[in-house]
């Protein structure tokens, strides 16, 4: 399920690397003390890994830039698209949503105009989809003993192997059921219809990749990749998308 909130602001200004404040303003306002610690702490656990199975998108909204500041001010609304498939999830973070009085988003007020849910049900195979976050693949390796984080690009075909392995473990916690020898393939729709980004999260910069993509394969996996997102750091708010045929 996405929830795409739009919020009334006033003159609301956040630096312009601010997933960090978005991934807070969405862990305060779980309502359920209980699964807020649960989510934020360990998540859903599979094959050894954890997965908060929540993604979120960038802002929206008619904004201005103060390249000096390196902040982004947004004039009276902006737009926040929040998804996921965990009813717990959905239920506690719109319940904060509609019913706080005291919502702040880098320490200023912010408040609730409007709510629209898409419910990502779609018996589909084949589907465009454009991204709401950039979607970033990687994996760490060992170089002259340090770490070292690798990278990779749509053309890569690397790109569409790690996402779709890491789909099919979020699909198993979902469905609970086993999507091993299911189809799954995601590519660019051109070259020139996707953008590279660097964004940092606190003190980390994050490569991703914002644009058009198709996407072919099992119903449940295109699905869950509606609901939780694409890719690594979803939570951290990359690789949320939306569906646009």
């Amino acid at each position: 399920m996405q929830a795409n909130i739009t919020f009334q602001c006033n003159n609301l200004k956040l630096p312009i690397h601010y997933n960090h404040m978005l991934q807070g303003f969405i862990y305060k306002n779980i309502f359920d003390d209980d699964f807020r610690e649960f989510l934020h702490e360990k998540g859903f656990e599979i094959d050894g890994r954890n997965f908060k199975l929540f993604s979120f998108s960038q802002l929206k909204g008619e904004y201005f830039y103060n390249r000096k500041e390196k902040t982004i001010t947004f004039k009276d609304r902006v737009k926040l698209t929040v998804s996921s498939p965990v009813d717990d999830f959905n239920n506690e973070f719109l319940k904060s949503c509609l019913f706080s009085t005291n919502l702040q988003l880098n320490h200023q007020p912010i408040v609730v105009q409007e709510i629209d849910i898409d419910e990502n049900k779609e018996k589909l195979n084949k589907v465009l989809i454009q991204t709401l976050s950039p979607i970033t693949v990687y994996s760490t390796v060992q170089l002259n003993g340090r770490k070292r984080t690798i990278y990779y690009t749509p053309e890569d075909s690397l790109f569409s192997k790690y996402i779709k392995e890491n789909i099919i473990k979020k699909a198993k916690i979902i469905y609970g059921e086993d999507f091993k020898k299911s189809d799954f393939k995601i590519e660019a729709v051109s070259r020139n219809k996707i953008s590279e980004n660097l964004i940092y999260f606190k003190k980390f910069i994050v490569k991703g990749w914002s644009g058009l993509f198709k996407i072919e394969g099992n119903e449940k996996l295109i699905n869950t990749a509606l609901d939780c997102g694409l890719g690594a750091k979803n939570s951290q708010g990359f690789g949320c998308i939306k569906l646009l045929r």
